[in-house]
C-alpha cells in the first residue's frame, strides 16, 4: 500500500464497485483480495478496487464461476509478469513480438493493459 493511498471500508467500496457488501467478503474468503484491516473494518485500497472491478468483469461480462476467475487472476497476473519483464529486454525484434502475443492473449479474454495493470478493455460490453 502506498503512503497517501486512499482506503475505503466495506460500503463504500460496494458502492463504488456496484456491488453487494457479501459479495466482497465472498472474494475475501476464496483468496481473491486481502484488504488490510484496522480492527474489524476492512480497508480497500485502489488496488483493491482495481482488482475487484477485473473480478466483476470476470465474473458478469465472461460468466466465469470462482474457479474460473482464480484461473483467470493468475494467467492474468503471470502475463503481466512475463510482459514486464520483456519489457526490460533489450533485444528490440524479440520483444516487441512477445509483448504482441502476450497482449494478443489478453485482448482475447477481454483485458487491456493501462500502465501495467489489467483491466476489462470494454467495462459493460457483453462479447
Amino acid at each position: 500500500m502506498q503512503k497517501g493511498q486512499g482506503l475505503y471500508i466495506i460500503s463504500v467500496a460496494s458502492q463504488i464497485l456496484e456491488l453487494h457488501p457479501q459479495t466482497l467478503r465472498k472474494y475475501e474468503r476464496a483468496g481473491f483480495i486481502e484488504p488490510p484491516r484496522l480492527g474489524v473494518l476492512r480497508l480497500y485500497s485502489q488496488e483493491d478496487i482495481a482488482r475487484l472491478r477485473l473480478i466483476k468483469y470476470f465474473v458478469e461480462e465472461l460468466g466465469l464461476n470462482l474457479a474460473g476467475v482464480e484461473l483467470a487472476l493468475k494467467l492474468t497476473s503471470e502475463l503481466l509478469q512475463l510482459r514486464k519483464s520483456l519489457t526490460a529486454d533489450n533485444t528490440k525484434g524479440a520483444r516487441e513480438q512477445s509483448i504482441h502475443q502476450i497482449d494478443d492473449i489478453l485482448q482475447g479474454m477481454g483485458v487491456s493493459v493501462v500502465e501495467g495493470a489489467a483491466e476489462p478493455a470494454n467495462p459493460g460490453k457483453k462479447n
